[in-house]
């Protein structure tokens, strides 16, 4: 008999251990847990030692959980994706010590660029056109100087934080019908005293000169005359939400020369101070030297920031989600009135509030005059009219109802 071909040795029992797969499961679940706790251990760091914002980056820190939970799961279930999954959470690591690197960048060294055209617009100030802006005599007043549009006018320019009060004794004063381009510009203060010197201009409203800017003059032959013909509180602000309310003088030193470099000394949060500055030979950096001293080694560019623009450096310090550790300074009225942001406060200095009345009667700290100026030798007769008319009761009224305090 044929042996049958339908034969088959008896088949093994199959290995049913579950040991290598508990293995790589447990190795999946360690080292996915390692690599979620080293950014997050790396994001304290970072708030610790860098001041980083910690909820700013909570939505970053949200998603990464989601999706570790998800490649855990995934691992914990099929440990031959365990490479994909180790390679995927490094990912996300680079990704959230990224998240946190850029954050802490951007609160600390990274500026906006905002400029004066981003926030002023200076034809919104023309005379003649209903300018919220621009003050006016009492009602039925006329003033008692008048140009006509045959008169040789004067040309005006001057400091943004002044375009009120030369806009508005233009309105007193000259024609309606002028060529407005032609006689009022707004060049800043650095750059109206350039061209008052090179004779573009008659007349500009600023504050005093700089060193730099009188050399400038003596350079190239002429002089100024100064007319001053109101007064002013040069003020520092910081955001609305700082804590700290009140500085003395000697504390404002501290902070720009480096001396005091965080919040804490000064009762407020533990944040490092941020300290903004203008552009040399602007107004208020001018006055800004001024207050400092002669002698004061301020802090060097790289370790403060920047601005050409007054409106510029107001909206940055104001900016809670990037400059929450900001201090900066202005004039008052640019502050109160002209520019004026609800997301920052201005410092009372030695207990003293800068009010009109603490301006007038000197008890606030930082009160200066502010300019006309001319150039002695160019000035027309229609240029000493105009600056009479300024000086007089009538011209101090107008200073007075623009929000600034008349000498």
């Amino acid at each position: 008999m044929k042996p049958s071909n339908n034969f088959e040795f008896p088949k093994k029992e199959e290995q049913t251990s579950t040991k290598p797969k508990k293995k790589a499961t447990v190795i999946t679940v360690v080292v996915t847990a390692l690599l979620l706790l080293i950014p997050a251990l790396s994001g304290l760091l970072l708030v610790a030692l860098l001041n980083v914002d910690f909820p700013a980056a909570l939505p970053i820190l949200y998603v990464l959980i989601i999706i570790l939970a998800g490649l855990i799961s995934y691992s914990s279930s099929n440990h031959k994706k365990m490479k994909e999954a180790i390679i995927t959470v490094s990912g996300c690591m680079v990704v959230v010590i990224g998240a946190f690197l850029w954050v802490n960048f951007y609160k600390f060294y990274y500026v906006p660029s905002i400029t004066m055209s981003q926030n002023l617009r200076f034809w919104d100030f023309i005379p003649y056109n209903d300018s919220p802006y621009i003050s006016t005599l009492d009602d039925g007043e006329e003033a008692t100087l008048k140009f006509s549009a045959d008169d040789e006018l004067p040309r005006l320019d001057g400091a943004t934080a002044l375009i009120p009060v030369y806009c508005s004794i233009a309105q007193a004063v000259y024609p309606e019908q002028v060529e407005w381009r032609e006689y009022l510009v707004n060049n800043t203060t650095k750059f109206a005293y350039e061209d008052l010197i090179a004779g573009r201009s008659d007349v500009i409203f600023v504050a005093e000169p700089s060193k730099e800017q009188l050399q400038m003059a003596g350079d190239a032959g002429v002089e100024f005359n100064m007319y001053p013909i109101g007064y002013e509180a040069f003020v520092f602000i910081v955001n609305r939400k700082n804590p700290v309310s009140d500085l003395s003088l000697k504390q404002i030193k501290d902070i720009y020369t480096g001396k005091i470099t965080n919040w804490k000394e000064l009762g407020g949060k533990n944040k490092l101070i941020r300290p903004f500055q203008r552009e040399n030979g602007s107004g208020s950096q001018t006055a800004f030297i001024k207050v400092m001293g002669k002698d004061v080694e301020l802090l060097k560019p790289e370790t403060t920031q920047y601005f050409d623009a007054m409106a510029g450096l107001v909206d940055v310090v104001a900016d809670y989600q990037n400059h929450e550790n900001a201090i900066g300074y202005s004039f008052r009225y640019y502050v109160e009135s002209f520019h004026s942001n609800k997301n920052i406060k201005i410092l009372k200095l030695n207990g003293i509030e800068p009010t009109k009345e603490t301006i007038r009667n000197k008890t606030y700290p930082i009160t200066d005059h502010f300019y006309a100026v001319t150039i002695k030798g160019r000035e027309s007769e229609n240029t000493k009219k105009l600056i009479e008319w300024i000086m007089s009761d009538q011209g101090q009224k107008l200073i007075e109802k623009t929000g600034y305090v008349s000498n």
